[in-house]
């Protein structure tokens, strides 16, 4: 199994020789052994270690040792895993300089192999520490992803957008945010080591402004409140391109630490998942290698072929054979063009239906889900508007079919979703005109405040349905209680919509509600019952 594969260009002092000699430490380092680099750099068969590790290195070097240019090598080492037999883990580091003084491609994988189907013990996505000791000590290039974390707020969020949209980028960003006490999921700097060449690990501080963020990223490429957003690189289709996202919300974060699983791990299984197969075919393994010595003997064997003047049959299959190898490459190239380009066209199908679904379902939700079957996403928003038309809509269905009809206007919170459900399981009476208290929220309140009236102007629609706070004697409960998240911060929501003055569940209607200046928003967070003072 493909467990990670990377690749990153390195311009080391000492050339080859010294990425070469780190390669070889670390061999020695992790088997309690000494590698001779020079032995390694020209090519080693096989070399077993005492505890039954086995080391293998081919490179296109000439007679006396030396690089021929393009040169290729790859190092391959296999080893078991302890508590788990009949599993056998390879690294593989592949390197490919075209020139002595070009820069070095070099490409570390990493898979398993089990003996059968039997081997069933679970596998965590890590980084092989050559990785690291190769980027600290051999001077990537400026353009790796994660020599540094970048640091975003509402004065940088600008260029960042362009950074996100930017259709050249090949890498995935990890946006990571502190949540209100300043405190991160997982430690910027510590991402940023496992993904370095992988993905561009991002910080967003406590101190920053997320609802300025968030403005100009738009919900989909931001995070906040301790939340972690990957942000995939973009696919274009014909007229448009769009970023896949995958968002790890506090509490799905804290069911993984819950479970005893790592944060990172989950991030870095998440990552390598799309990143594993385009990096794979970057690297330059070991049959690769093989192929490019075979390549060198073969133009030897043309160059000699045709100095002997009674040679020429054999110089033809030879360049035969050499055409072949060429057109192999050409080949298998081409095929993965076709298969990235298929995957973007899937992508991008899958993206336009999971926008439609949550367009549809009526709550605006603060996570990317799997794209389901569309049907049964449109099924709620039917039932809602047949509720709507009969007169006779749930206090559910009323607020759905408001966030479907107005997703540009009113973002509706699970936590109102949640309480008008509550209000439905008591019997609410009052479907229908909660709608049409809803709707006048969302055009005639909308409009009023968008065109730059005034909040009286704006109330009037609702004669006195409308209250603009609550009672001077609000307790620190009731406080509390009127309090609901909303990009990352706890916003305090005295505005209501109100029928009835009874404790019930059946004849009484708050809707709590604030409005977002900056983002032309209306943001729900409660739709049920009367809220305790």
């Amino acid at each position: 199994m493909l467990v990670y594969a990377n690749s990153f260009n390195l311009n080391p002092e000492g050339g080859l020789n010294a990425i070469i000699e780190r390669v070889a430490a670390w061999v020695g380092q992790t088997r309690s052994s000494y590698v001779d680099a020079a032995r390694l750099a020209e090519g080693i068969r096989e070399l077993k270690f005492s505890d039954g590790a086995l080391l293998s290195s081919r490179a296109t070097v000439d007679s006396g040792g030396d690089p021929q240019y393009p040169f290729y090598f790859c190092a391959k080492l296999t080893h078991g895993q302890e508590g788990v037999p009949g599993r056998r883990w390879i690294t593989e580091i592949g390197l490919k300089q075209d020139a002595q003084d070009a820069p070095v491609q070099c490409s570390v994988l990493l898979e398993t192999s089990e003996v059968s189907a039997k081997v069933v013990a679970p596998i965590q996505v890590t980084r092989p520490r050559i990785v690291q000791n190769l980027i600290e000590n051999c001077r990537p290039v400026g353009d790796t992803p994660s020599l540094s974390v970048i640091r975003v707020t509402e004065t940088n969020a600008v260029g960042f957008i362009y950074e996100i949209e930017n259709r050249s980028r090949r890498y995935p960003i990890v946006l990571i945010s502190a949540n209100r006490d300043g405190v991160f999921p997982i430690l910027p700097e510590r991402m940023r080591s496992l993904s370095v060449g992988l993905a561009q690990v991002v910080e967003i501080p406590s101190s920053a402004d997320t609802f300025k963020i968030q403005a100009i990223l738009g919900r989909r490429y931001t995070a906040f409140g301790g939340a972690i957003n990957i942000i995939f690189p973009p696919r274009a289709s014909s007229d448009s391109s769009f970023c896949r996202t995958v968002l790890l919300r506090p509490d799905q974060i804290e069911e993984l630490a819950s479970a005893g699983m790592h944060v990172e791990a989950e991030v870095m299984a998440t990552i390598t998942h799309f990143t594993n197969l385009p990096h794979s075919w970057r690297h330059t393994s070991s049959d690769m290698v093989g192929q490019a010595i075979l390549t060198k003997r073969l133009e030897k064997a043309i160059s000699d072929a045709g100095s002997s003047g009674d040679a020429s049959v054999y110089e033809e299959l030879l360049q035969e054979a050499a055409e072949k190898l060429t057109l192999k490459d050409v080949q298998i190239r081409s095929l993965q063009e076709d298969l990235e380009e298929a995957t973007a066209g899937l992508e991008f199908a899958e993206a336009q239906t999971e926008s439609l679904k949550y367009a549809l379902s009526g709550v605006q939700s603060r996570t990317t889900e799997p794209s389901g079957q569309i049907a049964e996403a449109i099924k709620p928003l039917q039932d809602a508007i047949r509720g709507v038309l009969n007169g006779t809509p749930t206090l559910e269905q009323a607020i759905r079919l408001l966030g479907g009809l107005y997703s540009d206007r009113v973002i509706i919170l699970e936590s109102a979703a949640a309480s008008a459900r509550e209000s439905d399981r008591g019997g609410f009476r009052y479907g229908a005109k909660s709608f049409e208290l809803l709707r006048k929220l969302a055009e005639e309140y909308w409009e009023a405040l968008s065109s730059g009236k005034g909040d009286q102007q704006a109330r009037a629609a609702f004669g006195s349905a409308f209250a603009a706070k609550e009672a001077d004697t609000l307790s620190k409960n009731g406080r509390e209680y009127r309090t609901f998240s909303y990009a990352g911060r706890d916003i305090l929501m005295e505005k209501h919509l109100k029928i009835g003055v009874k404790d019930s569940l059946a004849e009484t209607l708050r809707v709590h509600f604030e409005w977002f200046p900056d983002e032309e928003k209306i943001v729900i967070g409660h739709c049920g019952k009367h809220l305790d003072f």
